[in-house]
């Protein structure tokens, strides 16, 4: 595995030391999306090299994210569905794009593989912010060793944040009780804190679809994995509300405990106490929850 991630760095690291171009070859324009789910490319043949070193090239097909009806499950080849998807180009015409880059293009192998890995990378993100079935710590160190060989740091972050969560749990890719999940949910809050601490637009971003002041999902990865951490830790703690009407008599958890479950999540919410959450700062909402947990009553998040 670690040769394949090796290889990729080495194929992909700088497009501008790719092998020169030829006439006739087949080339890989890649259609990049801030989110991965909505990635797209176009497959062509250069037509020209013209003198400046742009190239002219014929368009096979053209997939833009929405097209992709496969996705997660194949990759760029000609026999796949994802290749017959409708082009841009009108149908039985060929469109010529001149002046390109040669820079903004791969040679069609390597941009197949790029393409690919980030298929998976995106498949495994998607799959943690869903139901997080068999999502393992495993499976979340080989997303990160794919987010590092594609450059994507702010998605290492992502997968930084996802594992934290996982490995809190104890489930190993499997769904747990509340009781079991929320054991390592305040440590785990506190990391993921500091995590996002550098980035305190998306942590507003974020706290703006959890108060539904904005729409229910981003294209920013960083902002839906802020909520779904928000969000999984008021799940938890409903359901564990929901099996013991009072705090204070919670086995295996004492009112410390749970007011640092509060606490971890207004940490995440003020990007680690350096900006207000609803002009309010984490001393505040950790004082809140104190005393609903010591008169007996759930706090709400």
């Amino acid at each position: 595995m670690k040769v394949v991630f090796t290889l990729l760095l080495l194929l992909v690291g700088n497009l501008a030391q790719a092998a020169p171009f030829e006439v006739g070859d087949r080339v890989f324009i890649p259609l990049y999306s801030e989110n991965l789910m909505n990635d797209g490319y176009a497959d062509g043949l250069i037509a020209a090299i013209n003198p400046d070193g742009t190239v002219n090239i014929t368009l096979s097909d053209v997939i833009n994210g929405d097209d992709k009806t496969l996705y997660g499950t194949c990759s760029p080849t000609g026999s796949t569905q994802i290749m017959t998807a409708p082009s841009s180009a009108e149908s039985g015409e060929k469109k010529l794009v001149q002046d390109v880059p040669v820079d903004k293009i791969l040679p069609w192998n390597i941009g197949q593989m790029q393409y690919i890995e980030r298929e998976n990378l995106s498949t495994t993100i998607q799959k943690w912010l869903g139901s997080g079935m068999a999502i393992t710590p495993d499976s979340l160190k080989i997303a990160d060793r794919r987010a590092r060989a594609l450059n994507l740091p702010r998605l290492r972050e992502v997968v930084a944040i996802a594992r934290l969560q996982v490995e809190s749990t104890g489930g190993n890719g499997f769904p747990v009780p509340a009781r079991m999940a929320l054991r390592g949910t305040a440590p785990m809050l506190d990391a993921v804190a500091r995590l996002v601490q550098p980035h305190p637009n998306a942590v507003k971003d974020a706290a703006a679809i959890l108060a539904h002041t904005a729409p229910a999902h981003s294209k920013d990865l960083l902002v839906e994995t802020i909520v779904h951490i928000a969000e999984l830790t008021q799940k938890q703690l409903a359901a564990l509300a929901n099996d013991n009407p009072d705090p204070r008599t919670v086995d295996d958890y004492t009112p410390v405990q749970l007011t640092a479950i509060y606490t971890g999540w207004y940490r995440v919410m003020t990007a680690n106490d350096t900006q207000p959450y609803e002009n309010a700062q984490v001393a505040y909402f950790t004082d809140q929850a104190a005393k609903a947990i010591a008169q007996g009553q759930w706090p709400k998040l």
